[in-house]
């Protein structure tokens, strides 16, 4: 463990470098589009109500012809 001081007259906030990075790729999501908090939540209802197709049955059907 790493003992910092930092003086400041402003509040700090100390996170791990990887939460820091996940946190911009999710603004950068939310920036390229602003729809996304609810069309995610709208896929969510969608699959709690069974409304999904699963990977086995997306290979079936999109299957390459030989």
């Amino acid at each position: 463990m790493h003992t910092v001081t930092i003086k400041s007259d402003s509040p700090l906030v100390v996170i791990p470098a990887e939460e820091y990075e996940s946190m911009k790729e999710t603004l950068e999501l939310l920036a390229g589009n602003p729809n996304l908090p609810e069309e995610l939540e709208q896929e969510r209802r969608s699959v709690a109500q069974g409304q999904f197709v699963t990977w086995a049955e997306f290979k079936k059907k999109h299957r390459a012809k030989a």
